[in-house]
């Protein structure tokens, strides 16, 4: 994508098109109909079928009546995923694996050969990763976790910026599954609601010199975790979709949301940097008016008033002398009650 010459699209795979077909059908569809609408025989109707069948969505075949869906399964498949994308590049290919160390790391590991866009889902991270070496809490059949491999043409310093611009695209996303979330953005990379933390983005490069090579931008998702699952050390911390809803949300639905909404926000990115998110980001910023404190590396703490995020995509904090410091980098925390020890 990012000035590169534009290629055709990468069509749905076939069994993706009879599923969402299906989706898209009330009631019995006949094979010849959906023989007809597809451009297949009905022996590879048939075929596409039991596949579907064999991934667990539920059809039922019916003599003289045709095909029904009557569900599928809470699975971010290549097919699930892939009825559901509206995007041109972001997904197309989209590998899905029931258990992956982490997303990042696999996806890491097909840079080579893989082409801008490829995605990578899992139902269960063994090994998952936050910023900072941390652990990321990935249990089997609750949430999304989601990388995408993206060759941007775009020097190193302007590669900061995009876990501020993939965090706008999932807000995005959110704001259209679940219109009642009010989620926020906490620089530079967590998606937090109420103060407890709904996802996080990782952001992980290969440069050479000032020229950026790939980027594979992970995006870990609570869907459907529920407050009884989550280990004691983060259950005041984190939230999940369902938790702040009350609903259960289709993983693969969320899955193809987010690249809905990655694609477009990464086109605008790699042609006017910050630029366009700039107001959006106000309005997501949960740290702007508060006193934070960010702990850089080195053992370095900095601390003030956040004031916004610059164009540049530094967070700005407020001194007691009335100035600005730019912050780069860092793990930022609000400490409640020091704005008001400050003022005194």
């Amino acid at each position: 994508m990012c000035a590169r010459p534009k290629r055709a699209p990468f069509a749905r795979s076939t069994t993706a098109r009879v599923l969402g077909y299906l989706r898209a059908t009330d009631g019995y569809v006949s094979g010849q109909g959906i023989s007809e609408e597809l451009g297949l025989s009905r022996v590879a109707v048939w075929k596409h079928v039991k596949t579907l069948q064999a991934q667990g969505c539920r059809i039922d075949a019916c003599r003289h009546r045709g095909y029904r869906l009557i569900g599928v399964p809470d699975m971010p498949t290549e097919d699930a995923v892939g009825a559901q994308l509206r995007t041109r590049r972001l997904g197309r290919p989209l590998i899905f694996f029931r258990e992956v160390d982490s997303t990042n790391r696999q996806l890491l590991l097909r840079t080579a050969a893989a082409e801008e866009g490829t995605a990578l889902v899992a139902d269960f991270q063994a090994a998952g990763r936050g910023r900072l070496g941390r652990t990321w809490f990935s249990p089997a059949g609750a949430n999304v976790y989601l990388s995408v491999l993206l060759r941007p043409r775009v020097g190193l310093a302007q590669i900061a910026t995009l876990p501020l611009v993939a965090g706008c695209a999932v807000a995005r996303a959110v704001a259209k599954l679940a219109p009642g979330v009010p989620v926020r953005l906490k620089w530079p990379n967590d998606l937090h609601v109420n103060g407890r933390k709904l996802g996080g983005i990782l952001c992980e490069l290969s440069a050479e010199a000032d020229e950026v090579r790939h980027v594979v931008v992970g995006i870990g998702l609570n869907v459907n975790l529920r407050r009884s699952r989550l280990p004691a050390a983060i259950a005041r911390v984190a939230t999940s979709l369902a938790i702040e809803t009350r609903h259960t949300f289709s993983r693969a639905e969320v899955a193809a949301e987010l690249l809905n909404q990655l694609e477009p926000a990464y086109e605008a990115w790699c042609a006017e940097r910050l630029a366009p998110f700039r107001t959006e980001l106000a309005a997501l910023d949960s740290l702007k008016g508060k006193f934070t404190r960010v702990r850089q590396s080195g053992r370095r703490v900095v601390e003030g008033v956040a004031g916004g995020i610059g164009a540049d995509g530094t967070l700005q904090l407020r001194q007691p002398d009335g100035s600005l410091l730019a912050v780069c980098s860092g793990d930022a925390h609000v400490v409640p009650g020091e704005a008001k020890k400050k003022r005194k």
